[in-house]
């Protein structure tokens, strides 16, 4: 249904006047209460649910960014009260986010006797033993990799704990549920992306002609793709160090296309930077790691090739060979993708297991 100019007007006004009115009621009802020395009962609040995290932070990591996203997570929401406790090793430069919050969530000594606990990667031998053995207490053990489900992988242990378990993809569910003994409930809450931090995407025309490899993870292979495309006359710019987050973004946002080369011994538990490159529209190709097979849909949003510099290659040659048209088609996918897969879903999902926990458990 639409409406004319003069009918919004009308409605507008309508929905001003009702606004004062309620003002005013408003403004009477408080009046007589004053006269009347009738006061309106505070209501009073529930207490706050207090969870711990724990971290042993030596650095920057995607792992320790998820946590962070998650320790946000609660902050949004007025019934629980995070804190964390970090191991004395741990670093305290300026790339800790907890670092910059007000030092009250920051803990010395973890709480004795917390609410809930949340976990992730080896902390489980942070722990005091009391917890290890079915706790009354709620364990949430952030899953991310899908390496928990090696049996000679020293995480591979702690799955005999009882917790309540969040996998980032579908695919770690399924390897634990096939490969593991796991005790405790199992869900997903696929990777959320931050899309206020991933800059405006660059029109195609002003992305620089070269093709990007991001292969921190792998940088022999990096180089050995640096070599065989520069033989054939394609500028390739090769990044094997960490840089500035923000800088990174740039780089990914310039290039047309860019090649991310995961873990390729271990295989990955999501794979997030194949969906920052869709987001700041460059053309992604990233080889199987087991994690990326939920949203990296090759031939629809990207190219996912066998993990093999044959196939990469190969990959590689199809998005150069690609016409205007096939360019626009996959970066809109690409960008339809990385919305879907945006911060506020993984805060709504995991706040609703929140408050179900002690049903769960």
């Amino acid at each position: 249904m639409s409406f004319s100019d003069s009918q919004l007007k009308k409605i507008q006004d309508q929905l001003e006047r009702s606004q004062s009115w309620l003002e005013e009621i408003q403004s009477e009802i408080e009046s007589s209460q004053s006269t009347l020395g009738i006061s309106t009962p505070a209501l009073t609040k529930p207490p706050q649910l207090s969870i711990l995290f724990y971290r042993d932070y030596g650095g920057f990591t995607g792992g320790h960014l998820k946590v962070w996203d998650y320790f946000n997570h609660v902050t949004f929401a007025p019934r629980y009260a995070p804190s964390i406790y970090f191991t004395p090793q741990s670093s305290r430069d300026r790339n800790n986010p907890w670092l910059n919050l007000d030092k009250k969530f920051i803990l010395s000594q973890p709480l004795p006797n917390p609410d809930l606990i949340f976990m992730e990667g080896l902390d489980w031998q942070l722990l005091d033993q009391k917890y290890k053995h079915n706790s009354s207490i709620p364990i949430i053990n952030l899953i991310q990799h899908v390496r928990h489900g090696y049996p000679d992988n020293p995480r591979y242990p702690f799955l005999k704990y009882k917790a309540i378990r969040i996998c980032v993809s579908p695919e770690i569910k399924q390897y634990l549920e096939t490969h593991a003994q796991v005790n405790g409930e199992l869900f997903v809450i696929p990777c959320g992306l931050d899309l206020t931090q991933i800059p405006e995407s660059l029109d195609w025309e002003q992305k620089d002609d070269h093709i990007l490899i991001a292969a921190l993870k792998e940088p022999e292979l990096g180089q050995t793709l640096k070599i065989e495309l520069e033989k054939t006359g394609n500028k390739v710019e090769l990044l094997t160090t960490q840089i500035p987050r923000s800088e990174y973004l740039d780089k990914l946002n310039r290039a047309k296309i860019t090649v991310f080369l995961p873990n390729q011994k271990e295989g990955e538990g999501f794979y997030l930077p194949a969906l920052e490159g869709m987001a700041v529209g460059t053309l992604v190709i990233c080889p199987d790691c087991i994690g990326n097979r939920s949203f990296c849909i090759s031939g629809y949003n990207c190219w996912r090739p066998d993990y093999r510099v044959e196939s990469i290659l190969n990959a590689i040659q199809q998005a150069l060979q690609c016409s205007q048209t096939q360019v626009q088609e996959m970066l809109a996918h690409g960008k339809q993708t990385a919305n879907e897969h945006n911060l506020l879903k993984e805060r709504q999902a995991f706040l609703e297991i929140l408050d179900n926990i002690y049903a769960i458990w």
